[in-house]
């Protein structure tokens, strides 16, 4: 090559490049390397991928011509300089007649280094066998590290299954490390790298579903490397056609920052990481065939290990490490907690085959530089017993035989614990309600559904009904709340942009009440009152629920002094009741309240900020002139952008916990994507545990700021200490009126504080064995029955005389007629009691004659006119007795 011998370029033991190959004056250097003992009968092609770097700067450039030469010849050029990720490749090569392929490097005419001199380098060839029927494999060698040897593509002593798996893994920079095909080689799969610039199956129509590869593996932080994302961004989308074919892919975990959702997912499935790990993982599926055998901790409930004896890494304890925070359509059968918030391991089901989304990076136990083994005893014992289980696994689903998958509800999607009930909050609608008027009608809708599984007790619209204060807006506004109407209580606030010209708050001039009127509530059971004739800025609803008689008071936005006045004053005329407090500007998303004269935090959209008319009072104000002073035990909220989230609990003056909330979701895409917020109070009396839901995506939000618990001692009480709280304890029946309190509260969702839950003049008894809904107030239509009675033949309470005849009305013997009848009366057609004497006499029957009519007065007859028994006794008599008789 011009200034060496030869017979030797460089060891194998060089630490420099394979070669340099350096043209001097007069020489017209180059390097070769052949590569013998090649399949000659066409069975088999090669494949080969060059790299080569060089520190060197510029304006040099080190270019080398590689010419790679069997039955063929192809020639490819690289630039060294500066270079960290381009390569060449060759594929589909056969050798010559001798078996040989050739790589031949000369310098490039371009190359340039100095006046004199010239230079190309060889760094790394990567060499490839495969059968001519496969596709070419061209992917990071890290899948071929490690010290177990490589089981045959057939079936074999240490591959009995003759599984093959094609693997993607690369070097990252959290763990430095690899190890994904050593840990399948130990397991007995046949390991290929991933081919980088094909799908891994045949995609020919008709191709055979039994030649494409077993296993599809993708190793811990692959989304890093940019090979993997161009391919992902190529293939991604036909990836699940191989899960179709009777394929099986695993993905172990990833950073949420290149890759927030695996990107070969159908629509059938999705899922969501985030930055939450785990020191154990929780089985929630010990059954599933991948959890058996694995050593666990914590009598079998869970699984832990650490990565690496490394005790300053901050990731080493990490069993779940990026763990999922949303998901559908996945069997869960590791998480983080044991509802399912954060799933650690999950299987998914697509067509005849199977998706594994891990969150672990046990798969890392390999130093990418040395190839020294880093593996911990406990990880080993993990993963021994754990690709086994995969080994398995595979084979189950390559040969159609998995058992069926039973998909995880999402959190929060059961229904609430025997004594349980609910709040839903409504935050700030405005987007929707210009728009996008589904998404707030999908909320209600959802709400109306849920009534009874999540018995649900009130709702509360939080303000910024509308976004421009314009009729359309509140039209569709009144539309969408239309569907709680007259089943489900609510309350709601004014915004800031429910007032003004366009919204702008500038005035407290407002449509609301052109949509929302007093008339259409003031007859509700739940409405107290308002600030205001005819003005629903503000109201104050009553409302019983966990053995506790709420009061709601829904003040408007920017609460004015004279409001406060009026709040007060509706407080002191209910002093026995807990308040809740419902305003759109209290808290704000730092976890303070707003405080205008608190200079050192922030106090962006304070209600000071707005030119609202009026003594405005932000939530400093009120909770030292409202909120402290009496027995309030929630404040909510909305208006606030940022994360749209506070939460925070203060004593009052009393020594009791005012838990004070903040709820906003209107800067996420189409106005909010319709999530809204569920407050579950449990049957302990205290606990309220918080959910985020999306009735249009059906998806649970689950950011410990989203899904979380608290305590508020709310006063339930058990009066006879047998652990149940009176409101659902069967032993009591609070209204008197036959249903016990665990049959209203637990069974029908009625109130145990009244005898008409829904206050349309039918008492829940009554509703209930006639089978109408006691909850729903059917008022409109019963007085539209009553007012067309005469149309439907129906007859009022003074209408109706009842004769309540003994069982024998008429009898006939030896020639005489014998009436015996007793007149009764009713309050309700259910109570009977006596209204006079009991009426007995006889009449000659003549010959002949058998037809008969009794009148009463002047000639009215009595009618047959009952429920149906009664109406069945009259036709029963007719039938015994064939005379005419009304």
């Amino acid at each position: 090559n011009g200034h060496a011998s030869t017979t030797a370029i460089f060891p194998h033991s060089a630490s420099s490049d394979f070669w340099a190959v350096q043209n001097n004056p007069g020489k017209d250097a180059r390097g070769v390397v052949r590569i013998g003992g090649l399949d000659t009968t066409g069975t088999k092609v090669y494949d080969i991928t060059i790299f080569a770097s060089s520190s060197r700067g510029l304006p040099q450039k080190l270019i080398a011509d590689y010419t790679v030469k069997g039955a063929t010849s192809e020639t490819q050029s690289l630039e060294a300089v500066g270079n960290t990720s381009n390569k060449v490749t060759f594929t589909g090569l056969q050798p010559d007649w001798r078996g040989n392929i050739y790589i031949t490097t000369d310098v490039n005419p371009d190359s340039f280094s100095s006046a004199s001199e010239s230079y190309a380098v060889l760094g790394v060839v990567d060499f490839e066998s495969r059968l001519e029927s496969r596709p070419p494999v061209v992917a990071p060698v890290y899948s071929a590290m490690g010290s177990t040897p490589n089981p045959s593509e057939g079936v074999s002593a240490e591959n009995p299954k003759g599984l093959t798996a094609y693997v993607l893994e690369s070097k990252d920079g959290f763990t430095n490390r690899v190890g994904l095909g050593e840990l399948l080689r130990r397991a007995g799969f046949n390991v290929k790298p991933l081919p980088l610039d094909a799908p891994p199956f045949n995609t020919a129509p008709g191709s055979d579903f039994e030649e494409d590869v077993d296993l599809v593996a993708i190793g811990s932080f692959a989304s890093d490397d940019p090979d993997y994302q161009a391919y992902m961004s190529q293939y991604g989308d036909i990836l699940d056609d191989y899960v179709d074919r009777a394929g099986l892919l695993i993905q172990f975990t990833q950073a949420d920052q290149t890759e927030a959702n695996p990107p070969f997912l159908p629509d059938t499935q999705d899922a969501s990481r985030n930055d939450t790990d785990f020191a154990k993982a929780l089985i929630l599926e010990k059954e599933h065939l991948m959890m058996q055998g694995l050593p666990t901790v914590d009598d079998g409930d869970a699984v832990q290990f650490t990565l690496w004896d490394e005790p300053t890494n901050t990731f080493t304890d990490n069993t779940l490490w990026e763990s999922y925070f949303q998901f559908f359509g996945f069997n869960v059968i590791l998480s983080g907690d044991n509802r399912a918030r954060t799933p650690g391991f999950m299987e998914g089901a697509y067509g005849q085959g199977r998706f594994f989304l891990s969150a672990m990076a046990n798969d890392k136990i390999l130093d990418a530089d040395t190839g020294e083994v880093t593996e911990t005893p406990s990880l080993r014992a993990f993963n021994d017993v754990f690709f086994a289980n995969l080994y398995n696994y595979t084979d189950l689903v390559r040969s159609r035989s998995t058992p069926a998958i039973e998909i995880t509800p999402q959190p929060g999607s059961s229904a609430v614990p025997e004594g349980a009930w609910s709040i839903v909050l409504l935050p700030d609608t405005q987007i929707y309600s210009q728009n996008y008027p589904g998404m707030f009608e999908a909320q209600t809708a959802w709400i109306a559904d849920n009534i009874k599984e999540r018995n649900i007790k009130f709702v509360l619209h939080l303000g910024d009904i509308t976004n421009v204060n314009s009729v359309p807006e509140w039209k569709f506004a009144r539309k969408a709340m239309s569907n709680l109407d007259g089943i489900m209580p609510y309350a709601f606030v004014t915004g800031n942009h429910d007032y003004g010209p366009g919204g702008n708050a500038a005035t407290r001039d407002t449509f609301l009440n052109d949509h929302f009127k007093v008339s259409q509530y003031q007859d509700w059971p739940t409405f107290g009152g308002v600030k205001d004739a005819g003005k629903m800025d503000n109201t104050f609803h009553l409302f019983s629920a966990g053995g506790v008689d709420f009061i709601v008071l829904a003040l408007e936005w920017a609460v004015q002094d004279d409001t406060i006045v009026w709040a007060q004053s509706v407080l002191n005329q209910h002093p026995g009741r807990t308040a809740i407090l419902v305003t759109h500007a209290y808290m704000n998303n730092n976890d303070f309240r707003y405080d205008h004269l608190d200079t050192t935090r922030p106090q962006t959209y304070n209600p000071h900020d707005y030119s609202t008319p009026g003594l405005k009072n932000d939530g400093e104000q009120l909770w030292n002139k409202l909120v402290k002073n009496n027995n309030f035990a929630f404040t909510f909220n909305g208006h606030v952008l940022g994360d749209g989230t506070g939460f925070r609990i203060d004593d009052n003056n009393a020594g009791k916990p005012v838990a004070q909330m903040l709820a906003n979701y209107q800067m996420r895409s189409l106005g909010g994507e319709a999530y809204l917020r569920v407050l579950e109070f449990q049957p302990d009396g205290k606990t309220v545990k918080v959910t985020t839901h999306s009735p249009v995506y059906n998806n649970y939000l689950t950011a410990t700021d989203q899904d979380f618990q608290f305590e508020v001692p709310l006063g339930a009480v058990d009066s006879d200490n047998d652990g149940i709280l009176d409101y659902y304890d069967e032993d009591f029946d609070d209204d008197n009126d036959g249903l016990n309190n665990y049959l209203e509260h637990s069974v029908h969702g009625t109130s145990s504080k009244t005898a008409d839950t829904d206050g349309d003049g039918i008492s829940d008894v009554r509703e209930i064995a006639a089978g109408t809904n006691p909850t729903r107030n059917d008022k409109p239509e019963f007085d539209a029955v009553k007012e067309n009675r005469d149309d439907l033949g129906l007859f009022t309470r003074e209408d109706l005389m009842d004769v309540r005849p003994a069982p024998m009305l008429i009898e006939v013997e030896d020639g005489q007629v014998k009436l015996d009848f007793h007149l009764q009366k009713s309050p309700d057609l259910i109570q009977w009691t006596p209204a006079g004497e009991k009426v007995e006499w006889s009449l000659p029957v003549e010959d002949g004659s058998r037809l008969f009519r009794l009148s009463i007065g002047e000639g009215r007859r009595v009618r047959c006119r009952r429920p149906t028994r009664r109406k069945q006794r009259c036709q029963q008599q007719r039938a015994r007795y064939p005379h005419r008789h009304g």
